[in-house]
């Protein structure tokens, strides 16, 4: 796997905070829509992460992650992933549900379902937000939801992104109420090409 990566100028990262924060805003209006709350959201950091260091922005590798992916075909096809700590989910879970598993064996059909909207929210907000920002037609599978250790979640990502020269695109979410706050990682791996032509697109060539 090469360790290629992409870095972010400050044009770059300003740019991507704005798309970041336009595709974020979307979601949650879209998750007050649906529960009739009001969340606050924010975007502390963007960044451009080799593939093997993905499982280290999550913490622990043995930890527990709850993840919301899907593949994308169109102009720059890849994967993108809503990723939580297993806290954050249960911050989630209690801000959303009002009770939270201790463990994934007990998860029920409805707290699956919560993440894997929430996920889909978060990655479709963002994913449109892209789109509409570089003009680029891009095309999202059914997403799918999984939750296990770190390592293995990220590994399963990565594996099927199979593109040996990849990098993500990290933007780092919170989404809040005044009880909860849950941290997650919106992650973006189309080739180390494909993210050179986002940001074409996006009129900023400082990132290589």
């Amino acid at each position: 796997m090469s360790s290629e990566t992409l870095h972010l100028g400050v044009m770059a990262n300003s740019v991507v905070r704005e798309l970041a924060n336009i595709g974020l805003a979307h979601a949650t209006t879209a998750m007050a829509e649906l529960t009739g709350k009001t969340f606050d959201m924010a975007v502390p950091e963007v960044e451009s992460v080799a593939l093997e260091r993905l499982p280290s922005i999550l913490g622990d590798p043995n930890g527990l992650t709850v993840a919301t992916y899907m593949s994308i075909d169109g102009d720059v096809g890849g994967h993108i992933a809503f990723l939580m700590p297993w806290h954050s989910a249960q911050q989630l879970w209690l801000m959303l549900v009002g009770d939270a598993p201790t463990s994934p064996d007990d998860v029920s059909d409805l707290h699956a379902s919560v993440a894997l909207e929430v996920g889909n929210m978060v990655n479709a907000g963002l994913l449109n937000s892209i789109s509409d920002m570089t003009g680029l037609s891009l095309h999202a599978t059914p997403p799918q939801v999984s939750m296990d250790m770190t390592a293995a979640v990220v590994a399963s990502i990565v594996c099927e992104a199979s593109f040996v020269d990849s990098v993500a695109l990290s933007i780092q979410t919170e989404i809040f109420d005044l009880s909860h706050r849950v941290s997650g990682f919106f992650v973006y791996i189309p080739t180390v090409g494909g993210l050179r032509s986002v940001f074409q697109s996006l009129g900023v060539l400082e990132a290589a």
